[in-house]
């Protein structure tokens, strides 16, 4: 029999089952080749080896002589027992020659009884033996189940060993290799391994790993090969972009030069979708092998010179600025001729050219399904959504409002104008894309139409409501009578914390209250019982701190500083019966170091017993008109100096929060005009001096005009000045300046005669909106159908959005049928009232698809978005005829969708 070779990872798979047989040292024989061109001597397990080569049995004899039973000695023969003699072999470990056959070591290195045949009859198999004992981890194997070491299991367990890919013996698919392939490690696993272990295994390995893989290792498997594991995921992001090219394309051809052969589509397919879903992980759980995979994608998109073909694709970066430019351009057609609407109609009339909006939606959900749209580094995208907003509002026509009617114009501003102002605020900021800029300047430049003549009509009303001397319009309150009317009857039933936030709009106020209710879900806005918006006051005139703060607080007409304050709000909480404390600037920034708060302000916010209104004035904003740009602030709980700290605190001790200021602001947007006004009491305010109100501008007498003798003139148009330049400006006649937000929340139950608000933003705000050419939008009103109607214990589900209309439509059809009766009657503890029913109905029928978002359908509800789970139930007890899902909520549980055709038919009315 001709001798074979002895390796290395056999002489040391040889010596470990000698140690396993308790032996420490001694001589290990084994019938092989006598020649060797390893080291002569190393360690192993700490213990020094000798490997002799012996062409004789003399020879044999003569390395005896140096065996020590506390080391290694290895001899290599090719004389068989019968030419050794007992004599030599007697002195051997076993007391015979041991057969350096490697797949023997593996199996026993396994902890196995029996080898696959498919390990010892694929090519090279002696190699591939040797490279599993060489690759053997410092562990050990694990242990081959059933006792039969097949290739599934001796491959995942190196994958899982050397390569950090899967775990021993567990399944591996192409997600599990994708996602491996995208870290650094990769990549030189891979080369360690060939370098350790051969080119034998790592081939055999990459074969199997192909074979695991189906279709996406079709592709993974020639990169794997080609040191290129790292390009798996970014080529298989680029190929998506790829397959939209003509099937004999440069891309393709490109690819097929990448990969060193031709896939089929679906093939590709799949390799594109594994890709994409590594990467939708990534960006979630990995940042920085995200940012690598996106990155190299974006080079060999180049390579592949498929850029043109980029917006196929929902992950590269390049294919969402290409959807972004998409979306800009379907602006710029939509709102292009707002001017000659404007001349030709009226500013009111729709600026937005209703059949262009379908086209605008539709590349804004585009632009939202790319899985870069939401990544906090994306600022672009928040930006086009906002000018989606404007479009959409400016796509309803927005009827004149009569002068006499304050209260409308208040309404019409915090119910649409200030989230109009608020959306405005994130467009101006820009983008660098020409395409999407140009898309954003055109809805500001026709958004601007609209507002403008807003303001105008508004000041107009304040100055007749001001001269006639007459009480705070409808549900509005005056600011002075803040105090008497919301903090002092809440503080006298629970203990409030009082936040006057200094310059604070209606329009940031949304958005702070926005980031209170939604991204920390610890507050809860309520409203009056019998009104359905949250509350908004006039401001002093003009609108500076110096009135308008100080008759807040103080609760009555007064112009001074914050000593003047300090005793107002002292006597007027005393007179009322409530102990109170007002904290201004100073006392606030007076914490001591490691502390967000001072003592005292935490002291008297815990001391609910005792001071039952504790009040605090916030800067941050009016600051901010002098040293910063709060057009380019995003708003929220955080920035505002102190207030987060306030709410935690004001959360632990059980107080309701009631969130408000003393004026509004607008912004300087640097292309406004300036006139020099002797005597001015502000960049936005100023004497009459005897002239009349120039163009932008209102005169305001009365006895809530408490500068100027009682006689002034107020700036209107936002980009009027009267002094140096800043970053924004208040003491005008803008409702931006004037509408003062009253905001109430709670961190659990609402206050007694108060109830969890419904969502306060409008519906052009929330999703698409079904606007048709002839609707006739109903006249904005500060009074609540709600405050129309006479029940002295109205339910959490009582109906707020307008009653039925006269005409018989298909919602009024369902709730008058008789199955609906059938149904109303068995369910007789359903609050619901078919009011709301209806109200639901109709928001439906006219939404995209017959799909609302949980916040519009508790709009159309009339209840808070937190109360729409336990009302849905209700609604579905009635139509869901026999449990069949006419009303049902979509996989993901965000939305609710209405199946029409199956309303028809359980309700029996024509569609």
């Amino acid at each position: 029999m001709t001798a074979t070779a002895a390796s290395l990872p056999v002489i040391r798979a040889l010596i470990d089952q000698a140690r396993s047989k308790q032996f420490e040292g001694g001589v290990i024989g084994i019938l092989a080749r006598p020649e060797w061109d390893g080291p002569a001597e190393f360690e192993h397990e700490s213990v020094p080896v000798r490997v002799m080569p012996c062409p004789s049995a003399l020879a044999v004899r003569e390395a005896l002589l140096s065996r020590s039973s506390e080391r290694w000695l290895v001899v290599l023969t090719d004389r068989d027992t019968d030419d050794l003699g007992l004599g030599i072999t007697a002195h051997l470990v076993g007391k015979t020659l041991r057969q350096p056959d490697p797949w023997e070591a593996v199996r026993d290195g396994f902890g196995a009884t029996r080898l696959d045949h498919r390990l010892v009859t694929a090519p090279h198999p002696r190699d591939l033996a040797n490279g599993f004992l060489t690759a053997t981890p410092e562990g050990g194997w694990a242990p081959a189940r059933g006792g039969l070491l097949t290739p599934d299991h001796a491959f995942s367990s190196l994958a899982s060993a050397r390569l950090g890919l899967g775990r021993a013996g567990g399944e591996i698919d192409s997600g599990a290799v994708l996602a491996w392939s995208s870290h650094p490690v990769s990549a030189t696993s891979l080369a360690d391994l060939r370098s350790l272990a051969g080119d034998t295994i790592v081939d055999a390995l990459l074969d199997w790993i192909g074979r695991r893989t189906g279709a996406t290792g079709k592709a993974v498997a020639p990169l794997l090969r080609g040191g290129r594991s790292r390009d798996a995921v970014p080529l298989g992001l680029v190929t998506r972009a790829v397959l939209s090219s003509a099937m004999e394309s440069g891309p393709r051809a490109l690819l097929r030069a990448q990969l060193g052969e031709r896939l089929s589509d679906p093939a590709l397919q799949a390799w594109a979708s594994d890709s994409e879903t590594v990467t939708t992980d990534l960006l979630v759980r990995d940042s920085d092998a995200a940012a690598h995979v996106l990155a190299r994608a974006e080079t060999l998109l180049d390579t592949l010179e498929a850029g043109s073909f980029a917006d196929a694709s929902g992950f590269l970066r390049r294919g969402l600025s290409s959807r972004l430019t998409t979306l800009g351009e379907a602006l710029r057609l939509a709102t292009e001729r707002a001017s000659v609407r404007a001349r030709s109609h009226g500013s009111d009339a729709p600026l937005a050219d209703l059949a262009r909006l379908p086209a605008v939606e539709q590349a804004l959900a585009e632009v939202e399904s790319h899985a870069l749209a939401g990544h906090p580094d994306e600022s672009r995208v928040p930006r086009a959504h906002a000018a989606v907003r404007l479009t959409r509002w400016l796509a309803r026509p927005a009827h004149p409002l009569p002068t006499k009617h304050l209260d409308s114009h208040v309404a019409r501003h915090r119910d649409h104008d200030a989230w109009v102002d608020r959306a405005t605020d994130d467009v101006w900021t820009g983008v660098s894309d020409e395409g999407l800029a140009q898309g954003l300047r055109t809805v500001l430049a026709a958004a601007r139409l609209r507002r403008s003549s807003h303001d105008l009509a508004f000041a107009a009303a304040l100055a007749r409501h001001e001269g006639d001397g007459k009480s705070a319009p409808g549900e509005v309150a005056n600011l002075e009578q803040v105090m008497g009317r919301t903090v002092l009857p809440l503080a006298k039933a629970q203990p409030v914390l009082l936040v006057v936030a200094d310059g604070m709009s209606t329009s940031v106020a949304s958005e702070v209250v926005d980031d209170m209710v939604h991204r920390y879900e610890s507050w809860l806005e309520c409203v009056p019982q019998n009104q359905d918006r949250r509350g908004a006051a006039l401001a002093l005139l003009p609108t500076l701190t110096r009135v308008s703060r100080t008759s807040l607080l103080c609760g009555e007409l007064r112009d001074g500083g914050q000593a003047e304050e300090q005793d107002g709000f002292k006597s007027l909480c005393r007179a009322a019966g409530v102990k109170g404390a007002l904290f201004h600037k100073r006392p606030l920034d007076s914490s001591e170091a490691g502390f967000e708060l001072s003592h005292d302000v935490t002291a008297a916010i815990d001391d609910v017993a005792g001071t039952q209104l504790v009040a605090c004035v916030l800067n941050t904003i009016d600051d901010a008109l002098d040293r910063s740009d709060p057009g380019g602030t995003s708003w929220n709980a955080s920035n505002i100096k102190h207030l987060r700290p306030l709410l935690d605190a004001a959360r632990r001790s059980g107080r309701i929060v009631v969130l408000t200021s003393d004026h509004g602001h607008v912004i300087e947007r640097r292309e406004g005009r300036s006139l020099a006004i002797a005597g001015a009491s502000s960049n936005r305010s100023r004497p009459t001096t005897g002239a009349p109100a120039e163009e932008g501008e209102v005169r305001v007498h009365g006895p809530r005009v408490l500068l100027h003798g009682g006689d002034a003139i107020l700036a209107v148009d936002e980009r009027l000045r009267y002094g140096n330049l800043k970053a924004g400006y208040h003491g005008g006649g803008a409702p931006a300046e004037v509408v003062v937000p009253v905001c109430v929340l709670t961190p659990a139950r609402e206050p007694e005669g108060w109830r969890y608000a419904p969502p306060q933003s409008p519906d052009w705000w929330r999703g698409p909106v079904a606007v048709e050419p002839s609707a006739e939008p109903p006249t904005p009103s500060a009074a609540s159908p709600r405050s129309q109607q006479t029940k002295s214990s109205p339910t959490l589900f009582d109906v707020t959005a307008p009653a039925p209309t006269p005409r018989e439509d298909l919602a009024t059809a369902v709730v008058a049928s008789s199955t609906y009766r059938d149904q109303r009657s068995r369910a007789a503890r359903v609050l619901i009232t078919n009011d709301q029913v209806s109200s639901l109905l109709r928001a439906l029928l006219a939404a995209p698809a017959n799909r609302l978002d949980n916040e519009s359908a508790a709009a159309s509800l009339g209840i808070a978005t937190v109360q729409f789970s336990g009302a849905l139930g209700q609604v579905q007890r009635l139509l869901n005829v026999e449990q069949y899902p006419v009303l049902s909520r979509d996989a993901d549980g965000v939305a609710v969708v209405l199946d029409t055709a199956l309303l028809c038919e359980q309700f029996e009315v024509a569609e």
